[in-house]
């Protein structure tokens, strides 16, 4: 039953749409992908740019931190494969339902999502603000990036 509700929800965010408006990347040639674990040691120097992220799932917890912002995390394994390391991330509200859709339970195999790199000067620390998982580039070198 519970497979059939992640399918049902998948297909239903297919079929109506949702996210298709997309945000937009110039110069998509200079974004990078890194390993979560990369980012999480250094992550100041990308403050501002739109990065890659390879990781296998997000945190159990999601929090509403502001009307239309929600706190997770998504993890990755250690390059040492002796445990597992994390990143703060941020998820619009309407892009919850397909950031819910990524697995809650480690083993799997990796995935990218794409986010701006920002710093929350307030409570100095910084998170990556998720845009999606898939980015449909065109000949002039920008990109659009959905769920």
């Amino acid at each position: 039953m519970k497979n059939f509700f992640v399918v049902f929800a998948g297909l239903l965010i297919a079929i109506t749409g949702f996210g298709a408006d997309g945000t937009p990347v110039k110069n998509w040639q200079s974004v990078q992908t890194y390993d979560l674990a990369v980012l999480q040691k250094g992550i100041a120097p990308y403050q501002g740019k739109v990065v890659g992220i390879r990781c296998i799932f997000r945190g159990k917890d999601i929090h509403h931190m502001k009307p239309n912002w929600f706190e997770s995390s998504i993890w990755q394994k250690k390059p040492d494969g002796k445990g597992f390391v994390d990143l703060r991330a941020m998820i619009a509200k309407k892009d919850l339902p397909a950031f819910k859709l990524i697995t809650t339970e480690p083993g799997g195999p990796d995935m990218v999502l794409y986010g701006k790199v920002e710093r929350d000067i307030e409570a100095n620390f910084f998170f990556v603000r998720l845009l999606g998982k898939t980015a449909n580039s065109d000949d002039k070198g920008n990109a659009t990036i959905v769920w």
